[in-house]
């Protein structure tokens, strides 16, 4: 397939159905210096004249889950931009504290120092699963940066991560510290069990079959020196957030889509429903898929967030 104008390598190739997607780069793509990290990022049509969109992606995934979704807008003139937040995908896994503030905050720079949103050129922000949550943080706080919100099956503020977190100011307590080697000792158990089991996993929120790529480029990351360590702080995000989705949202003031895989045994169409009784305006559009229908339903996917963001586009 021809290249579709992008910083860094950017390989475009057709999946079996015929579909149009990114081709894995098992080396990543550009890099973006936050706090000290080079973090992974993949952009495609920066010298386009139609709007910015920032794509963020959900627990245990990376910037090529949006794959479909990059080369889809990028052709019909959005600047794309997709992120690989610390501690995922191609970026450094590395032990921080991390919670929804955290990630919410390197949306928004993200979206300033590499997407280049300002008031006079704002973004469109699209979120999966806890990147919804991520998204929600950057549109509700930055509002003046901001277009429209996509949240797509957003998880509930405590599918951010359920481990208990243990107190680093107490933790030279004998009893801390046996705490917190449990919970380590907990937490490698899952990663490795997590790390055999991909496929497995991915097809039980997935409607349609998952390929090899996908499957390989989670494993990917699970293969980094820093992965293990990475995921014990991971598993602490939620018990680490403070502030709340639900008043998030009820600040929100935006434009709001809720694009849903109605497949989704996690988050199930009900959930979006809880959402529609907070914004009414909402755009609802359910899609078959599961959790991810982006990638699991790329072309109805594609086609409904292009039809609501050409809306935006005034």
């Amino acid at each position: 397939m021809d290249s579709i104008s992008a910083r860094g390598a950017l390989e475009l190739e057709t999946d079996a159905r015929g579909v149009e997607r990114v081709k894995l780069r098992e080396s990543g793509w550009n890099t973006w210096n936050w706090r000290g990290y080079a973090c992974n990022y993949i952009s495609a049509g920066e010298d386009n004249d139609g709007p910015i969109v920032t794509l963020v992606h959900g627990f245990g995934a990376h910037s090529y889950h949006w794959r479909y979704t990059i080369p889809a807008l990028a052709r019909a003139g959005y600047r794309v931009y997709a992120l690989c937040m610390l501690g995922y995908g191609w970026s450094p896994k590395v032990e921080e504290e991390y919670c929804m503030e955290f990630w919410g905050q390197q949306v928004v720079d993200f979206t300033k120092e590499v997407a280049g949103a300002s008031e006079t050129d704002k973004t469109i922000i699209v979120g999966n699963s806890i990147g919804a949550l991520a998204a929600l943080f950057a549109a509700s706080t930055q509002p003046q940066a901001c277009k429209g919100l996509c949240l797509v099956n957003s998880a509930a503020q405590r599918a951010v991560g359920d481990a208990k977190e243990i107190d680093g100011k107490s933790a030279d307590s004998f009893a801390d510290k046996l705490r917190e080697t449990f919970s380590r000792a907990v937490a490698t158990a899952i990663f490795y069990s997590t790390k055999f089991r991909i496929r497995q996993i991915l097809n039980q929120v997935y409607e349609f079959d998952v390929d090899d790529d996908l499957v390989r480029s989670i494993d990917l990351a699970a293969q980094d020196p820093g992965a293990i360590k990475t995921f014990y702080q991971l598993s602490l995000a939620g018990s680490r957030t403070k502030v709340k989705a639900g008043d998030l949202l009820a600040d929100y003031d935006g434009d709001l889509m809720l694009l849903w895989g109605e497949k989704d045994p996690w988050m199930t169409p009900t959930k979006a429903a809880r959402i529609r009784e907070i914004k009414p305006n909402a755009v609802y559009a359910p899609v078959l898929g599961g959790h991810c229908p982006h990638d699991d339903a790329p072309t109805e996917s594609n086609a409904a967030l292009l039809r609501w963001a050409e809306t935006l586009r005034a």
